[in-house]
């Protein structure tokens, strides 16, 4: 697996294949963006929220990252490492959504460039890199794609760097300064979403799948329990699934006498796919077995075969609804990312999102940014909906790093070939916090 050049303005090397190794720790590629304003990339980012142009100040308090001409940011990968499957994509969809804005003008006429690292899955990788970018590169803020941003989430509160990313852990939920349009995995913040789906297909007991070396899986696995529990719905068991010690067929036995009628699994799709596939083998009968990681036809090009009738929610528009901004953001992918295939894969959806919110939060801040400026400009948004992708809006004033509140749920097919959309979205209510 090799990268290769893409020519054309600003291109950098691009990976060919899903996670290359990377010689070195927290090796770089500088991504400058800089390209000329084309008619048809107006018509593409119609869905986008326009950007305004006008020219910034000459007596702005210089912030770091940020001159007349460019807004320097960092963004901090797994790109290698035992997480790293989770993000394949991500770099796509963040390439994808600032060129365009690039072609557009930038922000206030100023042009976003940014530098990337990658944290090997590594948590103390993670604060190293983030030492780097912020220390050495003088980003102005970051963008995260990591499953181990605890690593560097107290450096970067004290330093008061904006934080946008992809929300896998409870640090989303505890620093400020860390902003998502979804938190994946919260630590005590939920919304019943789940449950409401679960009860209404009829689910009455539940067996649960985590993996006990990840801080992710087994929030994950809490966060299940909490609100299959809320709804009414009793919990079997919670296994722990290493793929290094148990197999997937004796796994999948240890399912099936549990005679559970419905599988929740905290772990990537691949991993879903084998417990599921393993449960189902060996004779479960599950009226939902679904796996919160997964959607994407990459998976299904992968284990189609294996997961025919399985689950998984989506937190943004499913592509099956083929809506003018899922037509504007596969475009924005073909033009600047044409080397990821196939396009709609999660992690580059919800990394597109994530920069969206954050160009989102530049155009708010005015024509001098400062961090605890874009900070407030991010608190003060009520209304975000991904440029058309999500659902619903999201109201950002009422907290950093909550879940999801409102979920698409789609299922695979028999032949494991695509996704049937379960409409309309599942909408939830907050589960209110045990009284002290």
């Amino acid at each position: 697996m090799t990268d290769r050049d893409l020519s054309g303005p600003g291109r950098r090397l691009y990976r060919q294949k899903a996670v290359p190794h990377l010689a070195g720790a927290g090796r770089s590629r500088i991504q400058q963006v800089a390209v000329g304003v084309s008619a048809a990339l107006l018509l593409l980012t119609g869905a986008c929220s326009a950007s305004d142009v006008s020219p910034a100040p000459r007596d702005c308090v210089v912030s770091p990252g940020v001159t007349k001409d460019t807004v320097r940011l960092g963004l901090i990968l797994t790109d290698t490492g035992t997480t790293a499957k989770l993000f394949i994509g991500a770099r796509a969809g963040i390439d994808a959504r600032i060129r365009s804005q690039n072609e557009r003008g930038g922000v206030r006429g100023r042009t976003l460039v940014y530098d990337w690292r990658d944290d090997e899955s590594n948590p103390a990788q993670n604060l190293a890199v983030a030492r780097e970018l912020v220390e050495n590169g003088k980003v102005f803020g970051l963008l995260s794609a990591t499953s181990v941003a605890t690593g560097s989430a107290q450096y970067l509160h004290g330093a008061r760097v904006p934080v946008a990313g992809l929300a896998m852990e409870s640090v989303w939920s505890t620093f400020d300064n860390m902003v998502s349009y979804m938190n994946q995995m919260p630590s005590a913040v939920a919304f019943d979403t789940l449950g409401r789906f679960s009860s209404a297909m009829g689910v009455q007991r539940a067996v649960i799948v985590m993996t006990g070396s990840s801080e992710t899986s087994r929030a994950g696995a809490t966060w299940i329990a909490k609100i299959l529990q809320y709804s009414g719905i009793g919990i079997a068991a919670t296994l722990d699934y290493s793929p290094a010690a148990i197999t997937p067929a004796l796994l999948g036995r240890q399912i099936a006498q549990l005679r559970a009628d419905g599988l929740f699994v905290s772990m990537p799709g691949d991993d879903f796919s084998d417990i599921y596939y393993g449960a189902m083998t060996a004779g479960a009968a599950f009226k939902v077995g679904l796996g919160v990681h997964g959607y994407g036809h990459e998976l299904l090009a992968r284990n189609g075969t294996k997961i025919g009738g399985a689950y998984f929610y989506v937190p943004y528009l499913p592509f099956e609804a083929n809506a003018p901004a899922q037509r504007a953001y596969l475009d924005a992918v073909t033009r600047y990312a044409p080397e990821l295939n196939p396009p709609e894969a999660q992690a580059a959806v919800e990394s597109y999102i994530t920069t969206d919110l954050l160009i989102r939060g530049l155009e708010a801040v005015g024509p001098c940014p400062t961090r605890d400026g874009l900070l407030g400009a991010l608190r003060s948004i009520s209304d975000f909906d991904g440029s058309g992708l999500l659902p619903v809006p999201i109201d950002l004033t009422q907290g950093f790093g909550q879940p999801g509140r409102c979920l698409t749920f789609v299922r695979v097919n028999q032949a494991g070939a695509g996704f049937d959309v379960m409409k309309p979205p599942v909408c939830g209510e907050l589960i209110p916090s045990p009284t002290p």
